[in-house]
C-alpha cells in the first residue's frame, strides 16, 4: 500500500487517550550525531572545553526551565523525568570523556559527538524497552547540547503556527514538555510505548497520542485534515465531510455534557432503577488526583506505582517512596486508594539487573520479579505500609497466576509488618489485600484466589492479551485484540461469580471500563466497581445513570450465549 485515499484509516496503539481534529504536520529531526571532523591546536584546548561547558550549562538551563513549567502544571512525573536528564548532563563520565577528546585536539562538537556515540553504542544491541528509553534520553541530551555547540536554534516547534497533529518517527519527553497545547493538539509517531517518557508526559498534559506502525504512508498528506481518535487507537486521514461533522459534534457534545455533568457531580453513580456501583480512577501520575475530586470519583481503584520507577529511571529508596505515596494518600482527602506493587516487565520494560529476555511478556515480570528481588519488594511494601497509616489504602499484587505466588507475597508482607512492629514504626495494620486477575490461570482458579483476598481486580487489557495470545502493543495484531471475544466475557463472569461466593468485590480496571459501550454489559455481569482514567469518570457515570440493572442483566445473559466477537460488539452498540 503506497498511498492513502480519502477517509483512510490507520490503526495503532493508544498511548494517551483523547480526540483531536487538525491538519497533519510532519516533523523530521536529524538524530545523526555525525559532524565534520575539525581539529584544533593545543592553544585552543581551554577555550574549546569552556565552549563545551557553556553549551552544557545552556542545555541544563533549558531543562530546568521546562521542569519548572511542569512543576507549575503539577506534572511531577514529567518533572522527575527531566530531573533524570539533568543528572545525566552532570554525569562526570560524560564530561570527562568529552574533555579528554578535546585534549586529543578535537573541536568541542566533535569531541562531544564521539562521547554521545560511545554512550549510545552501549544500548544498540539491547532490545529491552527500559534501556531503549535510556538511549532516547541520551539522544535528547545530545541533540540539545550539539545545537548550542553548532549555534543552531533548538526549539523544534517554532514552525508550528496553527493547530496541528504532529507526525514523527519518534517523540521525546522534552519535546512534549515544550509543546504549546493550543497549537499541538495530538501526536502520531512510528515508535512509542505506553511507558515511554514522551507518553508519560503526554498523558499528564492531556495530549492525545497514538503509535502507528506505518507512518510512511502519511508522507504525502502534509497539511491534510485528520482525525486522531486516541480513545480507540486510530487515525483517520483526509476524512469525509460527514466523518468530520460526526467527530466535531461528538467533541462538542462531550464538552457540553462535561459542563452539564459537572453540575451533577454529586449525583450517585447508580442506574435509574437504583443499582449503585463505584466509579474510581486509574492513576499513573499524581497530577490526575485533582480530577478525581472535581469529577466526583469514589477514589483510586488502581495506582500504578511502577511509574515512580519509570519516571526516575531507578528504584527510589524506601524514604523516597514513602514520601511519594504519603503525598498521594494525603491528596486523596480520605477517599480510598489501591496501590499496586511494581508491575515491571513486558510492555513496561525490564531492569538494569536483568539479562535480556526473548519474550518479556512471558518472562520475569510483575509479581515474579518482586518475588525474585525480595529486597526491592520489601522496600516497597515498607514504604506503602508506612504511607497507608495516613489514609484509606489497600494493597494489590500484579499478574498473580497461582496460589503459590500469592502465599509467598503474603508471607513477605507479614515479615515486613513484623519488622515495622519491632522497630515501633507507624504503619497500617491489617491492610486490605487484593490480586490482579490478568492471566487465564488466575481466572480459572478465582475461587481459590478469592479466599485469600479482600478484593479482586480484573485487568482486562492483559487478560485479553494472554487469553487470545495477542501482543496488544503490536499494531499489526490489533484486529485480533478483541475484548468482546466470548472467551474473555466468560472469564470475567467466572471471576465475578467466585468473588460473589466469597463475598468480596470485583473491579474492572482495563480500558473497557472507560468505554460506555461496555458499561451495561459489565454491571450486568455483576462487576462492583469500574476504575477508569479520571477524565472518563463523568461520561461513565452519565452512561450508568441512563441504564437499568434489570435490562443490563438480561443483556449479559444474552451476550454470554453469543458465538463471535463481532456479534457481541454489534449487540453492545445496538
Amino acid at each position: 500500500m503506497n498511498s492513502l485515499k480519502q477517509d483512510a484509516l490507520l490503526r495503532g496503539v493508544s498511548l494517551s487517550r483523547g480526540v483531536a481534529i487538525a491538519p497533519l504536520f510532519f516533523f523530521t529531526q536529524n538524530d545523526s550525531f555525525k559532524t565534520e571532523i575539525r581539529k584544533i591546536n593545543s592553544g585552543q584546548v581551554k577555550s574549546e572545553i569552556k565552549r563545551f561547558l557553556h553549551a552544557l550549562k545552556q542545555s541544563r538551563n533549558d531543562i530546568e526551565r521546562l521542569k519548572g513549567e511542569l512543576d507549575k502544571e503539577n506534572i511531577k512525573e514529567g518533572a522527575a523525568i527531566l530531573d533524570a536528564h539533568l543528572q545525566m548532563m552532570q554525569d562526570p563520565g560524560l564530561i570527562e570523556l568529552t574533555e579528554a577528546k578535546i585534549k586529543e585536539l578535537k573541536a568541542a562538537e566533535c569531541a562531544f559527538n564521539e562521547a554521545i556515540e560511545k554512550y549510545l553504542s552501549r544500548f544498540e544491541l539491547i532490545e529491552d524497552p527500559f534501556f531503549r528509553e535510556r538511549a532516547k534520553d541520551v539522544q535528547d541530551i545530545g541533540r540539545r547540547v550539539l545545537s548550542y555547540l553548532r549555534h543552531i536554534k533548538h526549539n523544534p516547534w517554532e514552525s508550528v503556527t496553527k493547530p496541528s497533529i504532529i507526525v514523527a518517527d519518534d517523540m521525546s519527553a522534552t519535546w512534549v514538555a515544550e509543546f504549546n497545547p493550543e497549537l499541538i493538539l495530538g501526536i502520531v509517531s512510528e515508535n512509542g510505548s505506553p511507558t515511554a517518557h514522551a507518553a508519560i508526559v503526554a498523558r499528564a498534559r492531556g495530549i492525545p497520542y497514538v503509535s502507528v506502525a506505518n507512518c510512511e504512508l502519511l508522507s504525502n498528506f502534509q497539511d491534510c485534515q485528520a482525525i486522531l481518535d486516541a480513545n480507540e487507537g486510530k487515525l483517520i486521514v483526509n476524512p469525509t465531510e460527514k466523518k468530520l461533522k460526526d467527530y466535531s459534534q461528538r467533541i462538542e457534545k462531550e464538552e457540553k455534557d462535561l459542563k452539564e455533568i459537572k453540575l451533577a457531580i454529586k449525583l450517585k453513580a447508580e442506574t435509574y432503577d437504583g443499582y449503585s456501583i463505584k466509579i474510581s480512577a486509574n492513576v499513573d501520575v499524581d497530577s490526575e488526583l485533582d480530577l478525581i475530586h472535581e469529577f466526583g470519583g469514589h477514589g483510586v481503584g488502581l495506582f500504578r506505582s511502577e511509574y515512580v520507577f519509570l519516571a526516575h529511571g531507578k528504584f527510589p529508596s524506601e524514604e523516597e517512596q514513602f514520601q511519594i505515596y504519603k503525598s498521594i494518600v494525603e491528596k486523596m482527602k480520605g477517599l480510598p486508594i489501591v496501590i499496586r506493587t511494581f508491575d515491571i516487565g513486558g510492555d513496561k520494560g525490564g531492569l538494569p539487573l536483568h539479562s535480556k529476555e526473548d519474550n518479556p511478556y512471558l518472562g520475569c515480570r510483575a509479581i515474579r520479579f518482586l518475588l525474585k528481588e525480595k529486597r526491592i519488594f520489601k522496600t516497597q511494601l515498607r514504604a506503602i505500609l508506612r504511607a497507608a497509616y495516613f489514609g484509606d489504602v489497600s494493597l494489590m499484587f500484579p499478574m498473580v497466576s497461582g496460589l503459590s505466588e500469592l502465599y509467598e507475597a503474603k508471607e513477605i508482607l507479614r515479615e515486613v509488618e513484623d519488622e515495622l512492629k519491632k522497630e515501633k514504626t507507624l504503619y497500617k495494620e491489617d491492610i486490605r489485600i487484593g490480586s490482579m486477575i490478568e492471566v487465564p490461570s488466575a481466572a480459572i482458579i478465582a475461587d481459590l484466589i478469592a479466599k485469600e483476598c479482600d478484593f479482586l481486580s480484573i485487568g482486562t487489557n492483559d487478560l485479553v492479551q494472554y487469553s487470545l495470545a495477542v501482543d496488544r502493543s503490536n499494531q499489526h495484531m490489533s484486529p485480533f485484540y478483541t475484548p468482546t471475544h466470548p472467551g474473555v466475557i466468560r472469564l470475567i463472569k467466572m471471576v465475578v461469580n467466585e468473588a460473589n461466593r466469597q463475598g468480596i468485590p470485583v473491579t474492572i480496571c482495563g480500558e473497557i471500563a472507560a468505554d460506555p459501550t461496555f458499561t451495561s454489559l459489565l454491571i450486568g455481569l455483576g462487576v462492583h466497581e469500574l476504575s477508569v482514567s479520571a477524565r472518563f469518570i463523568p461520561s461513565v457515570k452519565e452512561k450508568l445513570r441512563s441504564l437499568s440493572i434489570v435490562e443490563s442483566v438480561q443483556l449479559a445473559e444474552e451476550v454470554l450465549n453469543m458465538a463471535t466477537p463481532q456479534e457481541i460488539m454489534k449487540r453492545l452498540k445496538a
